[in-house]
């Protein structure tokens, strides 16, 4: 799975936050450290990314089905 640049680090270490209820492959690809699991409850959804340098979250206006 492809990452994106922190905006605030600037790292290449952003990937997709999955919320909702996961499933055992979410599971598995949090453990790759290839998405981050953002909990179950959807509600207002504030961020779409988090870094896994500096743990910054942040929106981006892309389709994480296209990344």
């Amino acid at each position: 799975m492809n990452k994106i640049i922190c905006p605030k680090c600037k790292k290449l270490s952003g990937i997709p936050i999955m919320y909702g209820m996961p499933s055992s492959e979410a599971f598995e690809l949090e453990a790759k450290g290839e998405i981050y699991l953002g909990g179950c409850e959807i509600g207002l959804i504030k961020s779409n990314f988090h870094c896994n340098n500096c743990n910054y979250e942040w929106f981006e206006d892309i389709d994480i089905e296209d990344f």
